[in-house]
């Protein structure tokens, strides 16, 4: 279980952030206020285009296994710093194991991915109490291995027009800029910040995926096991407005907490599920598991 949990947001910081004694320092310029938190208690630090931030400081969230984001002026990540230290002692056995690794495995796999991310998504819906659940689950039984056939994208329309009904002309478009996407995007990337670390934590190699193979993408296996983990997250933006703005610092708290949340209410938070389904697909890969258990969101 992963022990770091507090996500730390500086993106809107007018400061400095320094290191002392285990901990990071907080320097607001503006407020003229200081605040600090135990390193060891921080699984990812946001910092944003007007906070200073020492090398020290970098050097020991590398120690601490800290992830580093870097955001844009919207608050959104788009780069990441992931320690090397504490990497599991397996990695060569599991570079090795993933590069030969065989191609009907991999479908299986991705094929039982689906459909667990295709039954969250239909969770979803039951939870909100909008109708479509029914639907999505009969998409799901008829995935195959591989899926071929995109099952997918058929319910991903589906899902979308049914989760946003209420919104005006929605349109799943990553990066498109409106509100409601920008919702996506931005809890979207958080999680997948904790799926990388997760991967790398695992002895496993980023850019080695099951389905996605990208070559300009260095993280094709997290954006694979990601999916499954999605539903968590759209649940949360439904319940937001359309016209909820990122500039809003409350909206960017809502999102980021809600991702730490306890996953299906089994006590496991779901970057700590992410870990686990991390683990499991290392040892999918090196053959001591025939058939890993796919995390499903179900309620919350």
């Amino acid at each position: 279980m992963q022990s770091a949990w507090r996500i730390v947001d500086c993106c809107d910081l007018h400061g400095s952030l320094k290191y002392e004694r285990g901990r990071l320092l907080v320097y607001d310029s503006v407020k003229d206020t200081s605040t600090d938190a135990p390193l060891s208690d921080i699984a990812v630090l946001l910092i944003g285009l007007h906070c200073n931030c020492s090398a020290g400081l970098l050097h020991q969230c590398s120690v601490y296994g800290v992830s580093v984001m870097t955001c844009d002026w919207r608050g959104i990540p788009i780069s990441a710093m992931h320690p090397w230290s504490n990497i599991n002692t397996r990695i060569n056995v599991r570079y090795r194991a993933q590069i030969e690794q065989t191609i009907p495995r991999q479908k299986n796999l991705w094929g039982r991915i689906i459909q667990s991310k295709i039954r969250g998504q239909a969770a979803v819906l039951d939870v909100l109490g909008i109708d479509g659940g029914g639907h999505l689950r009969g998409l799901a039984a008829g995935v195959r291995s591989g899926d071929l056939t995109n099952v997918e994208g058929r319910a991903a329309r589906d899902y979308w027009s049914a989760l946003f009904a209420r919104d005006s002309d929605f349109h799943r478009i990553p990066g498109s800029g409106d509100p409601r996407n920008g919702q996506l995007d931005y809890a979207y990337t958080i999680l997948r910040g904790f799926t990388i670390k997760a991967v790398i934590a695992a002895g496993l190699c980023p850019c080695l995926g099951i389905h996605h193979h990208n070559g300009g993408n260095y993280f094709c296996l997290a954006d694979d096991l990601i999916e499954v983990f999605r539903p968590t997250v759209d649940v949360k933006v439904s319940q937001l407005s359309e016209n909820d703005s990122l500039i809003d610092k409350e909206v960017k708290r809502y999102l980021i907490s809600n991702i730490n949340r306890q996953f299906n209410g089994e006590g496991l938070t779901i970057p700590s599920k992410i870990n686990d389904f991390s683990q499991q697909y290392a040892l999918y890969v090196e053959r001591k598991l025939d058939k890993i258990e796919i995390p499903q969101y179900v309620k919350d």
